[in-house]
């Protein structure tokens, strides 16, 4: 019962970002800026405002959900944030900037932030109740796409071409972290913390990088795709779930195990990305990897976010109703039966239900 409430390939990759119908247009739009085959016309010159209350905010598009103590934030186009106790009812809140918000995240029960387009960051202390404007660079002008905090004061953003950043004033003030893994600027994806604290960072064209040092230094993997990864789940102590474009799901067990990225396998993506029309028709995008696994699926609907369920279980979420479980000792998703085809950006699981958000808003379903 339902409740309502890359540079390797960009023609290609384009083509199918738009025949899944519920990858966001933030992301599409980015990944043409960055072929350099489109005029974006950014507009330097944006200012912020603030967000507008709309009656039905709660059916707008959305990207992202968290939990904030006991209440759920979600957010989303035009500086849409919606706040909820129960998962059914949603109420939107005042916000000083109207750009759309791609993700949000609490480190505890009061303090959180959302980022988004033109490099904004909105940050909270009372759970998502008032928020204040921390960064807005429109001169910038692309997107943050995840943001990760271990405590109050200290985290970081990642965002469209290689930019990452660090923060250990809550967000007042933020350091650009360089590192060679960067240097050919992919879009920063997500940016997950596995459970023995390493850090991992993937992104457009195949994009792995992990750092065991708090993020202060940053090595490249060996990527058994060379699509996007939309999304990133941890696993145990240290392991990991990647996915994203058509469905594809990877599993490492022990991230320390995975083949680091040699010289020789950058120039070989670099000379790919040269000439994407010769390496798209000549090569695999899958192949095998020391350290990962792919997860067997005879489905190619992509899939954007993911969470990890009270049981311990991995559900991913995706285009045209897709929620699927990731059977890691049988190496394999399985699909979860639900009656809908909305499209879907992220969820969580609760006790009783799965809340998810995407181009339809806010849905509530039973768990299957």
């Amino acid at each position: 019962m339902t409740f309502q409430t890359n540079k390797l390939r960009p023609a290609l990759i384009a083509s199918a970002l738009a025949a899944t119908l519920a990858f966001p247009a933030w992301l599409l739009a980015q990944e043409e800026e960055d072929s350099g085959e489109a005029d974006t016309g950014v507009d330097t010159t944006l200012v912020a405002r603030p967000s507008v209350l709309a009656p039905r905010a709660a059916s707008g598009l959305l990207l992202s959900v968290a939990r904030a103590g006991d209440k759920l934030v979600a957010v989303g186009q035009r500086g849409g944030i919606l706040l909820s106790s129960d998962g059914s009812e949603w109420k939107q809140v005042q916000v000083p900037v109207d750009a759309t918000l791609v993700r949000v995240f609490f480190a505890d029960a009061s303090h959180g932030w959302a980022v988004g387009y033109d490099g904004t960051i909105v940050a909270t202390e009372d759970g998502g109740s008032t928020w204040t404007l921390v960064q807005f660079d429109a001169a910038w002008g692309k997107a943050y796409f995840d943001v990760l905090f271990f405590d109050a004061q200290n985290g970081f953003v990642a965002g469209g071409n290689g930019r990452l950043q660090k923060t250990a004033d809550g967000g007042e003030t933020w350091e650009t972290v360089e590192s060679p893994a960067f240097e050919d600027q992919p879009n920063l994806y997500t940016l997950t913390r596995l459970g023995n604290g390493s850090l991992v960072l993937t992104g457009e064209r195949g994009f792995i990088a992990v750092s065991g040092d708090q993020g202060a230094n940053w090595k490249q993997l060996k990527s058994p795709y060379t699509g996007s990864y939309f999304g990133a789940v941890a696993s145990g102590d240290a392991g990991i779930v990647l996915f994203g474009l058509r469905g594809n799901a990877f599993h490492a067990a022990d991230l320390s195990k995975a083949a680091p990225l040699t010289e020789a396998d950058l120039a070989a993506l670099r000379e790919a990305a040269a000439n994407p029309e010769a390496s798209g028709s000549a090569s695999n995008p899958i192949s095998e990897v020391a350290g990962w696994a792919r997860l067997a699926s005879e489905d190619t609907e992509s899939l954007f976010g993911g969470t990890v369920a009270d049981d311990g279980s991995v559900l991913l979420f995706g285009a045209n109703g897709r929620i699927m479980k990731a059977d890691l000792a049988a190496g394999q998703l399985v699909r979860q039966q639900l009656p809908t085809n909305i499209n879907m950006n992220a969820g969580l699981a609760t006790a009783d239900s799965l809340i998810v958000v995407g181009t339809s808003g806010v849905q509530r379903f039973a768990k299957p």
